[in-house]
């Protein structure tokens, strides 16, 4: 390896040596942990091939994987390592820096993906037993290996990665906490940049540049979610050249990408002087959102933090404007996945579940409001990860 400047192929090559080195370990835990979940499932073989799942058991990323098509990706069975099938290019790539040791290529000249992929499970003894598909996989290819798969049981495989996604590790704790390090130092530029008369786009620009300089390697919302005003009040999460004016809230919002694993945070910022009615719709969605940490504990369902936080709408008469559904959702190699957190969500959470926290109120017109937090289910109860005060605070109590 060949050194270099910031920027420069050496310098890339090592901190993609780097990123491996650190997801190896982890990828190789979740990798045994869903190889349990298949013998106690039943299933033969997993086929993955979207960028999370992708990342969750084979660490490849964080964005390496936008050079995938929807035709690559890796074959997991019972025991062994994991097979990568990719077109050539890729393959190359892999072989020689990625820890992987079976990586077959195929060619749409020769081979294509689909009969690839059979011969690996030929190869491994599963061709006619139950395969799990990504969940994700696109329809196209779907009937594509359903073609040259006619003796094998396909089979969704989401319920088997999501649940085993939804329990993190220490070293995945560990991650995700760096990265919302990089989400508060964001979040606070942001909030330091917002002023009358400012645009929406500019803070968003600002967030952006902070969270990219502090080393992540992408976000979720792209650009960072930036909304005021009357656009809030309807949420409209994506910044516009609106220019923020005094006496309207501002949403603040983002999830940077760090080592594969995603972060996020979001917070509220007031520039003037509240209304009654302001400072009442600002009371209900703290509030509920405090009420929705309280209720987070192992046993507790998605319905029950939910309706702890529903509760406290009701009481201040805001039922109608409250989040209709999702108040909250797991994150990981995703920004978004199990565990939900909402009314008609019965999975109960565990020890070492990460969620986010959002209940929020939309009223057309006048407002809207909507806090953000990360909190770890413990064993005794939880943790809220996030440590960003929330500006302007004080103007409401």
């Amino acid at each position: 390896m060949t050194g270099g400047h910031h920027g420069e192929p050496g310098h890339w090559e090592y901190e993609r040596q780097e990123l491996f080195r650190v997801l190896e370990p982890i990828a190789r835990a979740n990798l045994e942990t869903i190889q349990t979940r298949m013998a106690d499932a039943d299933v033969d073989a997993l086929i993955v091939n979207r960028s999370d799942n992708l990342r969750y058991l084979v660490g490849f990323g964080p964005y390496d994987s936008f050079s995938l098509s929807a035709e690559h990706g890796a074959v997991v069975t019972r025991e062994g390592e994991p097979t990568f099938v990719a077109a050539p290019r890729l393959a190359a790539d892999l072989e020689e820096r990625h820890w992987l040791e079976d990586v077959v290529s195929f060619s749409t000249a020769s081979a294509t993906a689909a009969t690839t992929f059979t011969a690996v499970l030929e190869e491994r003894g599963v061709a006619d037993g139950v395969v799990a598909l990504d969940p994700h996989m696109e329809y196209r290819f779907v009937r594509k290996l359903e073609a040259a798969l006619p003796n094998a049981q396909l089979t969704d495989g989401g319920d088997l990665l999501f649940r085993a996604r939804t329990h993190k590790s220490a070293a995945e704790i560990a991650l995700i906490e760096e990265g919302l390090q990089i989400a508060e130092l964001a979040i606070e530029a942001g909030i330091d940049a917002v002023e009358v008369g400012a645009r929406e786009c500019e803070v968003s620009g600002t967030i952006m540049d902070a969270m990219i300089s502090a080393g992540a390697a992408g976000a979720y919302a792209l650009p960072s979610i930036v909304s005021s005003g009357g656009r809030w009040s309807r949420c409209q999460e994506f910044p516009s050249q609106k220019r923020i004016r005094r006496g309207e809230f501002v949403q603040l919002d983002q999830g940077p990408m760090w080592k594969g694993y995603y972060s996020e945070l979001a917070r509220m910022a007031f520039p003037g002087t509240p209304s009654d009615e302001q400072r009442s719709m600002y009371q209900a969605t703290f509030q509920a959102h405090e009420a929705a940490i309280d209720a987070i504990e192992p046993g507790a369902t998605g319905r029950d933090v939910y309706s702890a936080a529903r509760d406290v709408f009701v009481e201040f008469d805001y039922e109608e404007w409250m989040t209709d559904g999702i108040i909250g959702h797991g994150i990981g190699v995703v920004a978004h996945e199990p565990p939900y957190i909402g009314p008609t969500q019965s999975v109960t959470l565990e020890a070492n579940t990460i969620v986010m926290i959002e209940p929020g109120l939309f009223r057309r017109g006048v407002a809207g409001v909507r806090f953000e937090d990360m909190v770890l289910v413990t064993e005794s109860g939880h943790e809220v990860l996030s440590r960003t005060p929330h500006p302007d605070h004080a103007k409401f109590v």
